[in-house]
């Protein structure tokens, strides 16, 4: 039985490793406890921009032949933005390992890029920003009224403004503050040596990281959370979608509880809302949804679109499908834990799933997986109870933010409402 193994660095430095020597490729990520959570107004939108900026960096360092290497070597390298962090990644043949751990630990570079090459990355931003259409969308709509007057309401990339006044010496003193030994860790998986990983490791060793405190992944928490008011959220649009967003309290319940409640929902070809709403009703065709988790605040959320006479049966319906979860205690059978379960194993075949999954639970979460097995014994334990009990907590009215997109003027709120109050 293979298990995490924690190794830590002469600077401090935590390298964390999952091995699979059936494989034949590997995967290193770099994760910084970074991101629009911890980023003030004048800031926001740094984080991201220090992403792009740190591949441009590491291309310069490379004298412009990094992509042209990585090809050559059938490598990936990219990076990704979250509200608590951001994930550098690089991955292919475990023969190209040496040569991979060199890359990514040149993250932790000093910024080298002119002025020029900086503005040229915040052209490339803005651009992002415009395309991404974060004025009209409903999802940036939702995260502003759930999140209210709290950093988690802005976008992870910011706006023109801010970005704007974001200069290459504030990028670089923001390098030096986040990129500390205590707030960043690496995560490897799929096939390595043991050489590979002293070798890994004496590359993180050379260079001098700062020292600020390990960032704590608790969010803060908006005035109105769990005592929503009682409304329908319109954003003015000439087709209709609702999308439903439920307050959690993540202090009373474990990733693999709200990945079980969120499956039952809308994963699998028997999800209960995708099956009412969409299979037997043809009221949408597909249903989107996610879950925002923090340590110690989260949510659970859906959306569809539909035609907008149909926006108070499809209320009604899927009111009435929570309402029998938090009523019925559902068979075993229904409580989707095949994923976690019987399909476990198969994340020893997937490095790059298997990083972000044990990377993200153990150590944004504090989930403290040991391994594969222990993780199938935590979702294997969650009685069809407890899921009802979860449920109950969930949802509830006051846990409920209703937005919409929609014409304000033909949307009958009371009528909506009147539903909601069943919850």
């Amino acid at each position: 039985m293979e298990r995490e193994i924690e190794l830590t660095t002469a600077n401090g430095v935590k390298i964390y490793s999952y091995k699979n020597p059936a494989l034949h490729g590997f995967y290193i990520s770099l994760f910084v406890k970074a991101g629009v959570m911890y980023e003030s107004d004048r800031e926001c939108g740094i984080t991201h921009f220090f992403e792009h900026l740190a591949i441009r960096n590491i291309n310069k360092l490379y004298g412009m032949s990094l992509y042209s290497e990585l090809d050559k070597r059938g490598l990936e390298f990219n990076a990704s933005t979250f509200s608590e962090m951001v994930q550098f990644y690089i991955g292919g043949s475990s023969e190209q390992f040496s040569f991979g751990s060199e890359v990514i630990t040149k993250v932790l570079e000093p910024l080298v890029l002119s002025k020029s090459e900086t503005d040229a990355e915040r052209k490339r931003i803005k651009s992002e920003i415009r395309e991404g259409d974060e004025k009209t969308s409903l999802v940036s709509f939702t995260s502003a009224t759930v999140f209210n007057k709290t950093p988690l309401s802005r976008s992870i990339l910011g706006t023109n403004k801010a970005i704007d006044g974001i200069s290459l010496t504030k990028l670089e003193s923001y390098r030096k503050r986040v990129l500390s030994a205590e707030n960043i860790f690496f995560y490897i998986t799929g096939n390595f040596t043991d050489a590979d990983l002293e070798e890994l490791s004496s590359r993180i060793d050379k260079y001098e990281l700062g020292d600020m405190p390990m960032r704590d992944n608790m969010a803060e928490i908006p005035a109105d959370f769990g005592k929503r008011p009682n409304d329908v959220f319109i954003k003015n649009a000439d087709y209709t979608i609702l999308r439903f967003t439920f307050d959690i309290d993540m202090t009373r319940f474990s990733v693999a509880e709200i990945d079980l409640l969120y499956d039952i929902l809308l994963s699998g070809y028997n999800s209960k809302l995708f099956s009412e709403l969409s299979e037997k009703r043809g009221l949408c065709y597909d249903i989107t949804g996610g879950t925002e988790r923090y340590k110690n605040i989260g949510t659970l959320h859906f959306s569809f679109e539909l035609k907008e006479r149909d926006v108070y049966d499809a209320a009604k319906i899927v009111v009435d499908i929570l309402s029998e979860i938090k009523s019925k205690t559902l068979k075993p059978d229904e409580c989707m834990k095949a994923g976690y379960v019987s399909n476990a194993y198969m994340l020893y075949d997937d490095f790059r799933e298997l990083n972000f999954t044990f990377a993200y639970d153990n150590h944004i979460m504090g989930e403290n997986y040991s391994s594969i097995e222990d993780r199938i014994e935590r979702y294997k334990s969650i009685t069809p109870e407890r899921i009802r009990e979860v449920a109950s907590e969930i949802f509830k009215r006051a846990n409920l933010t209703l937005t919409a997109k929609g014409s304000k003027k033909k949307i009958d709120k009371d009528r909506i409402l009147a539903e909601l109050k069943r919850l």
